[in-house]
């Protein structure tokens, strides 16, 4: 074994680098040989040297947290070798860095001190970056464009794409790995919201949202386009039907009248909606609108027209409003159970009377 002089400390092993999430307790270990009588000093460097601790003094501020100090130094001994832990808890970002373990020489120039240095790492979760990630992107058909989501996080996190409705990427892949996702000839089919999680295994991950916006006529598709309901009862009837474009589309009803095609103004007659809930079923940019024909009369029964205009264009979609014998839809009457019965005793017992009369007067 290799012998020291007292005047001659060496820091005989070497400080092994410390990875810790944040929040948790960092560790790092200086083992000094013939110690005494010298100084052993930790020291965290930077774009200024901070002085952390001479032996088992600290020198910085060193706030109480959970029942115990922020900093601490432990020293356990072996024979002729000290062992200086530096202890830092409730680990935070800003105390990453190469810490620096030394032995201050009494009288001897501190580049003739022994010195080794360790690394600390605080592992981060990640965080979206919103200055540099898209949220909105606009583009006209056939151009090229792309989505791009920064994060920061320790290590650096690994970045993927999705469609947050569960549909293929542009590209036909169901995810994408990279920062930026690159968006080809892209056509009204790529509008929609676009998820990007940031994972470096550091729980919770980041997410963010990105909507692309291509600019485009207006199209629809109806719900039913051909509706029924029976005269006489006050029913009424609904007309429906599903809008997308870019921008969004103005929507107005019509129906043809003698020949002519008349817009529908809401009236005693006619409501129109725009639906806002229990969308699940809408595909990107597309809107629900609803015509309502109230105390369904003969004059209803016509064609009717769902006219969608943008700066783009002019779409039209046509419903057909028949005549049924008996009454359609969920809020028609109904009749409790053993209904058809109920009828029959009942007409029996207006009928009865009638025909005891008709009876009587013959006899």
């Amino acid at each position: 074994m290799r012998s020291f002089r007292a005047q001659d400390p060496e820091i005989v092993d070497e400080i092994w680098p410390e990875v810790k999430p944040i929040g948790r307790t960092g560790r790092l270990n200086c083992t000094v040989a013939n110690k005494e009588p010298h100084v052993v000093q930790w020291t965290l460097l930077g774009q200024e040297v901070e002085v952390i601790s001479q032996d088992e003094s600290i020198y910085i501020m060193n706030p109480i947290m959970g029942g115990l100090r922020k900093y601490e130094v432990q020293v356990r001994q072996a024979e002729n070798r000290m062992t200086y832990m530096l202890i830092i808890r409730r680990l935070r970002e800003q105390n990453a860095g190469t810490y620096e373990c030394s032995v201050l020489i009494t009288g001897a120039d501190n580049t003739k001190w022994p010195k080794k240095l360790g690394l600390l790492t605080v592992q981060v979760s990640p965080t979206i970056r919103p200055g540099d990630t898209d949220t909105i992107v606009q583009a006209d058909p056939g151009s090229n464009t792309t989505l791009t989501c920064a994060a920061t996080g320790i290590p650096a996190p690994n970045i993927t794409w999705t469609r947050s409705d569960g549909g293929q990427l542009p590209d036909g892949s169901a995810q994408r790995r990279g920062a930026v996702l690159p968006l080809i000839n892209v056509t009204p089919k790529m509008s929609g919201l676009y998820r990007c999680v940031a994972d470096n295994n550091i729980k919770p991950p980041a997410d963010h949202l990105a909507e692309v916006l291509i600019f485009n006529s207006p199209r629809s598709r109806v719900v039913q386009n051909s509706v029924g309901q029976a005269l006489g009862g006050r029913y009424n009837a609904k007309l429906e039907c599903i809008v997308a474009g870019y921008p969004e589309p103005s929507v107005t009803f019509a129906r043809l009248v003698g020949g002519a095609v008349v817009q529908i103004n809401d009236n005693d007659d006619f409501v129109i909606n725009k639906q806002t809930t229990d969308n699940q079923n809408l595909y990107a940019q597309e809107q629900w609108y609803t015509l309502q024909i109230k105390n369904v009369k003969a004059g209803h029964f016509t064609d009717y027209y769902c006219i969608a205009k943008n700066p783009y264009g002019e779409y039209t979609s046509t419903i057909s409003l028949f005549e049924t014998t008996e009454c359609q839809g969920p809020n028609c009457p109904s009749f409790p159970s053993g209904g058809a019965d109920f009828i029959k005793i009942s007409t029996f017992a207006i009928l009865l009377p009638i025909v005891s009369s008709f009876l009587f007067l013959h006899n």
